[in-house]
């Protein structure tokens, strides 16, 4: 009996041993929000550790939205392992490390990814179910985690009413400064269509201004009473010029012109679609998708899948892979230069593996059983007659014969 009880004792205790070295939980930690340019650390780190002495992270990140400029190992982990990579066409990454000396409890640091941001959008850095974390050779990893960062375009700061910089002027000359508080970037286009205009004029006494808003790079412009501002209402999208012509007492006249990009329309509907419904997740497929702005252009599809955002991209199919098995829902929104979208949705299949259906063979019908069982029992009662016919034959024989004899 007590035995029994040592024996259960160590069953509990190995089972219970076994129960805490699968609670470590490995997942990724930094900044939920950083600008288009900015290089940022994301560090891996793992909670639940018992003497941990070799970890291997891997996960993938969004390719398109970051860049990953390299890796190096925290905490007690300074010996980087074999296998240690980084694919920026695949967007994925393996980092492996070791200790020799003290090992990893509880909660600590295990690595440090360094990632630059290339675009705005959703991205995100996964950790995937085939890291490890290992003690003595044990698996201890319980679950792995996500980290979604979002990207954003720098914030340009403007004044309410812009100003260059203030320069001496030489004297004998004039400085025209034309500039638009609504359109401030001629290389940019922008879904709005009230241009507001300023300028500043240094060097001599102004007499008249001269004023034009249409899309001829040397347009006509028209007196105006003396001011500073203008507000204008472009008819419809494409180039416009802002033109300021300037008359000053000595009876000179000098003119300055600035551009300014408009696109308010949307671009032409777009219609996603699968290369294949209705296959098992391992058949390859691909989301294909296009479509044309006829102003500003094309900048981006961001692709939801489910509705959630999976990436924004330049390119024209998306792999559709690592999806479960049922319905799924495709959503493609496509943006031009000034911001204006469209989007389209599809909707696709996948089939669960079928697993082979195992009919067990038909056995014989009852005519059959019977056929065999009259057979049997006809041929036993053959072998019975046989056998008494042949004893009876030997009886037979041995009976004395007697012969009469004539006189």
């Amino acid at each position: 009996m007590r035995k029994s009880g040592i024996l259960i004792t160590l069953a509990l205790s190995m089972f219970w041993a076994q129960t805490v070295l699968a609670a470590a939980n490995i997942w990724p930690s930094g900044p939920k929000e950083v600008n288009v340019g900015q290089t940022f650390n994301v560090t891996i780190s793992v909670s639940g550790a018992v003497d941990v002495d070799t970890i291997r992270a891997n996960g993938n990140y969004s390719m398109d939205l970051l860049e990953l400029k390299g890796s190096r190992p925290a905490g007690v982990f300074q010996n980087v392992s074999p296998g240690t990579f980084i694919d920026q066409v695949k967007g994925i990454f393996s980092f492996g490390a070791f200790t020799l000396s003290s090992k990893a409890n509880g909660n600590t640091s295990l690595a440090v990814l360094t990632f630059r941001a290339k675009k705005a959008g959703a991205a995100f850095v996964q950790l995937g179910t085939s890291s490890h974390i290992l003690s003595a050779g044990v698996e201890q990893i319980g679950s792995v985690g996500r980290l979604n960062i979002k990207v954003v375009e720098a914030a340009v700061v403007q004044p309410e009413q812009p100003q260059p910089i203030p320069t001496p002027v030489p004297e004998g000359k004039t400085v025209i400064s034309l500039f638009s508080t609504s359109h401030p970037d001629p290389n940019v286009w922008y879904p709005n269509d009230i241009v507001l205009a300023g300028w500043k004029v240094e060097g001599k006494e102004v007499n008249k201004y001269f004023v034009g808003f249409d899309q001829d790079p040397q347009g006509p412009a028209e007196q105006i009473p003396v001011d500073s501002l203008a507000k204008f209402t472009a008819a419809n999208d494409g180039v416009w010029y802002v033109h300021l012509g300037v008359q000053f007492k000595d009876k000179t006249f000098q003119r300055t012109d600035l551009r300014v990009q408009i696109d308010k329309s949307k671009p032409l509907p777009i219609s996603p679609v699968a290369d294949q419904t209705g296959v098992k997740p391992g058949i390859p497929n691909f989301l294909r998708y296009g479509t044309l702005d006829a102003v500003s252009g094309i900048s981006r599809y961001d692709i939801y899948l489910d509705g959630q955002l999976v990436t924004s991209t330049q390119l024209l199919a998306w792999n559709l892979d690592d999806l479960k098995p049922g319905t799924h829902q495709a959503t493609v929104r496509a943006y031009d230069q000034a911001g204006n979208f469209v989007e389209g949705s599809t909707s696709f299949r996948l089939v669960a593996e079928e697993k082979p259906v195992v009919v067990p063979p038909a056995g014989p019908d009852i005519w059959d059983q019977l056929k065999v069982l009259l057979f049997t029992l006809f041929a036993v009662l053959l072998i019975i007659f046989f056998l008494l016919w042949d004893k009876r034959r030997r009886d037979e024989q041995k009976k004395p014969r007697f012969r009469l004899r004539r006189k």
